[in-house]
């Protein structure tokens, strides 16, 4: 069922008892935008992950939230035969589909234009969500929101009792006194229209009309004439603002109500303005309901999910990472991947892709099987015989059915699903990509540390392939190259006591350098705080250059360039485009040749020059004179 502002009041209910009464829910959603993975490396930790995406996240929006709450039953008499026979249980399911758009003028967000697109080629309705789509809060913003209704609801109730006393004294305000000293100047260019108004007011009340609308004015001219109306007629006429047909706001004056007339008003008033904050705060009651609910959610790959999640509907997402798995198990206590849950090794062997469609066709054989889902609501369906792909409810109606046929090899009890002993191993690892080893993120506690002493950073020729870079590693074993750009790649031992050979034995070869992974690692921090600071010497840290082998002739003298890098001038160098065909190994033979992938690494490259330059017969500390700028564009 598709949910907008439209329907969101009057399926909320029924959505809230969905939530309480599921076992479990499957979740999706559809960004205007994906945060980049390109400045993630193999080996990063779950930790550096989650950091950079942090601080590299553009503030793209979820535009689609798709829930699915799957209840699980003991089979009972309305069961079918088969599944009586089976003694199975029952299976069924309620999906929504959230069109989500934020309201107001100060909500900003980013678009990424590929991701647009791929939206609008899988039938995304941009034309509803611009026009239907739900509000959302995060629990910052909701508190101010009901903070400042709940003060002008208060206020308004006191001017009306405050209005009824002075109603009892026979004293009658005197045309242009001024009673209050918060009362507004009128600017001598809204003097007409106030005194126009005025008049009209006047007439009103001398007439049988039962209402005045006075309208064709700004909110400041609005506050002006409710001003003058509560200096002269506060005894004569009532007010209330109405919305006409072109949505501008008007102000009614109608004869003076009793004070029983204007508090059965206000209360009325006080109903519609529960219902939009309800409908401003929008889809975030919902995320709300099922944190309550503390059931176990489903999800396909759903780190973004879970950090736009947090994010847009929750809290600003903290900088350290310990403080992040505290705050998703404070409100999403249960979670599993099905993404993460594909590398189990018994599953490995008959799902051999764990893209979300290629699972479902997995799952769909034996040695899989996949009970029969039952809709709650036979008018809105899914069916995977007419797909909806990226669609946020049908992908999380898809990913619940990949759930459920994932865990029937385990033979999991599907009522007591969280206990399930083989389900255990997989709950709150939450599946990373790109990385090689330590692919998850454990909210319930620390992941395996893994030592990085057999993995080396290189850099070397555009021209090298796959062969090349496992031929000057040949005297060490087989290697696993993990390609980063066109000229570095990270180079995995399978012999890991050979490591502490490699940087003494690798041959040499221009244009060719190693650095263990220690290096490359202090490397990265160094490009990090260049990144950050801007304001730092291009000095190498004292034995920067120990441990590093580099093919370049020791008695070769720096280049122009090169000293220009010295003194932390920025050059630009030409770019080469490289064939597709360059690159031809078995081991990862293709590597990426997106430029952005040499962000992290740009701090290496510089470095290969730096070390160029000696003398002497060994290699040595080079100190290096440092360089005041005298501003920014001078650096």
């Amino acid at each position: 069922m598709d949910i907008t502002k439209q329907n969101f009041l009057e399926q909320l209910p029924s959505i809230r008892e969905a939530i309480q009464n599921a076992t479990f829910f499957a979740m999706d959603c559809e960004f205007t935008g994906l945060a980049s993975d390109r400045t993630i490396f193999p080996f990063d930790t779950p930790e550096e992950v989650y950091l950079k995406m942090v601080e590299n996240s553009p503030p793209y929006i979820i535009v689609q939230f798709g829930l699915c709450a799957f209840r699980v039953e003991p089979p009972g008499e309305e069961e079918e035969e088969d599944e009586k026979k089976d003694g199975q249980p029952r299976v069924s399911y309620q999906c929504y589909n959230f069109y989500c758009y934020p309201k107001g003028r100060t909500n900003v967000f980013s678009c990424q234009g590929e991701s647009m697109r791929f939206l609008a080629d899988n039938g995304f309705d941009f034309n509803r969500l611009f026009r239907e789509g739900l509000s959302y809060a995060n629990e910052t913003e909701e508190q101010r929101y009901r903070a400042d209704l709940k003060d002008r609801q208060a206020t308004r109730a006191a001017n009306i009792l405050a209005a009824a006393e002075s109603d009892l004294t026979e004293e009658e305000p005197k045309v242009g006194e001024v009673n209050d000293v918060n009362m507004i100047p009128v600017p001598p260019e809204h003097q007409q229209q106030v005194d126009d108004t005025a008049a009209s007011i006047e007439e009103f009340l001398q007439s049988d009309r039962q209402e005045l609308i006075v309208g064709s004015c700004n909110a400041f001219q609005r506050k002006l004439i409710y001003q003058m109306i509560e200096q002269r007629y506060q005894r004569k006429v009532s007010t209330s603002t109405v919305s006409l047909e072109n949505n501008q706001k008007a102000i009614k004056v109608e004869r003076k109500r009793s004070t029983e007339e204007e508090q059965a008003l206000d209360e009325q008033r006080r109903t519609r303005e529960n219902d939009d904050l309800e409908t401003n705060v929008g889809l975030s009651l919902v995320l709300q309901e099922l944190a309550k609910a503390r059931k176990l959610i489903i999800g396909h790959n759903m780190l973004l999910d879970l950090f736009y999640v947090l994010r847009q509907f929750f809290k600003t997402l903290p900088a350290d990472y310990q403080e992040f798995k505290k705050l998703t198990k404070e409100y999403f206590p249960l979670l599993l991947d099905t993404k993460y849950l594909c590398t189990n090794a018994e599953i490995k062997v008959n799902v051999n892709s764990s893209v979300l469609a290629h699972v479902y066709d997995a799952v769909s054989k034996a040695p899989f099987s996949i009970p029969t889902v039952h809709p709650e609501l036979p008018d809105y369906q899914y069916s995977v015989d007419d797909e909806k792909k990226h669609e946020a409810g049908y992908d999380a109606y898809l990913t619940g059915l990949c759930f459920l046929g994932l865990v029937s090899k385990f033979k999991a009890n599907l009522l007591q699903l969280p206990k399930d002993p083989n389900l255990k191993h997989y709950l709150n690892r939450i599946f990373i990509t790109r990385l090689t080893d330590v692919n998850y993120i454990y909210l319930n506690g620390k992941e395996p540390t893994q030592t990085r002493e057999h993995i080396f950073y290189a850099t070397f020729p555009e021209t090298w392939r796959t062969g090349d870079i496992q031929n000057k590693f040949k005297p060490f074993g087989p290697v696993h190259v993990s390609w980063l750009d066109n000229t570095s790649a990270f180079v995995a031992l399978h012999n890991r006591s050979a490591a502490s050979s490699v940087l003494k034995m690798i041959g040499y070869h221009s244009g060719f350098k190693v650095y263990n992974f220690a290096q490359f690692t202090q490397m990265k921090l160094q490009r990090t705080g260049a990144k950050r600071g801007r304001n730092g010497s291009s000095s190498a840290s004292p034995g920067e250059d120990a441990g590093v082998r580099s093919a370049q002739p020791v008695n070769q003298r720096p280049s122009g360039e090169e000293k220009g890098q010295k003194e932390g001038q920025k050059i630009e160098r030409p770019q080469t485009i490289t064939t597709a065909a360059k690159r031809k190994g078995t081991d990862e033979a293709t590597p990426p040749t997106n430029e952005a992938d040499k962000d992290a690494t740009a701090a290496a490259k510089d470095d290969e020059h730096d070390n160029d330059e000696d003398n002497g017969g060994g290699w040595r500390t080079v100190k290096k004179a440092r360089k005041t700028f005298t501003d920014n564009n001078d650096w």
